[in-house]
């Protein structure tokens, strides 16, 4: 047994730890977790949107990224946040419904949008600007949140061919949100829900048969090396990550020429990262097929699955939203679809020109957040 000195001793070193990590917290130098692995588009958009705050506010913000999710699962990073373990971090809506219980409509209405430029940019706008039910889930989680970038299109990727749509049934599918759960439900299989750092070893483990993400992932997860089909034709794009979280203590003792920094640099990276995004999934993509991986075109049946899907889903998410204290899903739905029509129209006028989003969400969107 531990003598009362010891004891003492063991409980001030525990409290100076817990002190220490708070303290660190609010400090200029900001911890900031992410689960994905190095050198993967997200964490390298990251890091030069830190260096690039380092520079834009005279070196009076930096930051120290806790990557692979070294500090904090995937689970655990917005609860992290809020307790001032960490000052920022990367969330995952649908890992965390019962906080975020109005903002998971963004992903929840993956099914509704295959552009990721369009997801990216209304994800923002509903999440930053349209949506105050969305702010108050955060505000209430002990956080800002100020959007993230947009990822490439999930797809059905699996360890076993996939020649026809009944070959689906009754195989274990990594999913999360709850529309995407229904769709796998819907094909005849077995959603499982997962963190996405954990899908690797489920997959060589024999847990799930198949997976829904990003093609990125066939790269920054090596899944290129597991799968041997991967469906061709999309699913939707996962809207709404949380790539710019802060914990809201934090962002609030940041000065006024700290936040006009931030949020001048957050629209920058956010097309940025989308775009890389896009070409790791794109040389992925181009690596699995010649790695042996297949790319099946879907068949009618798998068509029709995934459309009578759509057409009776709205109805289905009312009803999921209701259950989880949602007060009024439709409104909520119609924002953002509005947003998402609003988006494409936009994309439309200026085409592949960077420069002008990037000032249009500065302008549309990043202007208008309470400083």
């Amino acid at each position: 047994m531990l003598s009362i000195d010891k004891t003492m001793r063991a409980y001030i070193a525990a409290a100076a730890m817990i002190v220490s990590i708070v303290a660190s917290a609010d400090a200029a130098e900001l911890r900031y977790n992410i689960f994905d692995r190095p050198g993967s588009a997200p964490v390298t958009n990251l890091q030069q949107f830190f260096e690039a705050l380092k520079k834009e506010t005279g070196g009076s913000i930096t930051a120290k990224m806790f990557i692979g999710g070294q500090l904090l699962n995937a689970r655990a990073t917005l609860k992290g946040i809020s307790d001032g373990v960490v000052g920022g971090g990367w969330v995952v809506p649908s890992l965390n419904q019962g906080e975020l219980k109005h903002l998971n409509v963004i992903p929840d209405l993956l099914p509704f949008v295959e552009d990721p430029w369009v997801a990216a940019m209304a994800g923002a706008t509903t999440a930053v600007l349209n949506c105050k039910e969305c702010r108050a889930d955060a505000a209430a989680a002990g956080v800002v949140w100020l959007g993230g970038i947009g990822p490439d299109p999930w797809h059905l990727m699996c360890r076993e061919p996939v020649t026809k749509a009944s070959d689906l049934k009754g195989r274990k599918v990594r999913v999360t949100g709850a529309s995407p759960t229904r769709l796998i439900r819907a094909l005849g299989a077995v959603p499982v829900q997962l963190a996405p750092n954990e899908i690797p070893t489920a997959m060589q483990g024999g847990q799930i048969d198949c997976t829904c993400g990003p093609k990125a992932w066939l790269h920054d997860f090596s899944l290129a090396e597991m799968v041997k089909t991967v469906v061709a034709e999309p699913f939707g794009v996962y809207g709404g990550l949380g790539g710019w979280v802060f914990n809201k203590r934090v962002y609030e003792r940041f000065s006024a020429a700290e936040k006009k920094a931030l949020l001048k640099l957050i629209p920058e990276f956010l097309v940025r990262g989308t775009a890389d995004y896009q070409k790791v999934a794109d040389d992925a993509s181009a690596d699995a097929k010649a790695k042996g991986v297949t790319f099946w075109t879907p068949d009618a049946a798998f068509r029709k699955t995934v459309a009578d899907f759509r057409n009776s889903e709205i109805d289905n998410l009312v009803a999921d939203m209701t259950k989880r204290g949602v007060k009024d899903p439709k409104k909520l739905i119609q924002i953002h679809l509005k947003n998402l029509e609003t988006w494409k129209a936009k994309l439309a006028t200026i085409g592949s020109d960077r420069a002008k989003l990037i000032e249009m969400l500065r302008n549309d969107v990043y202007a208008h957040v309470i400083k």
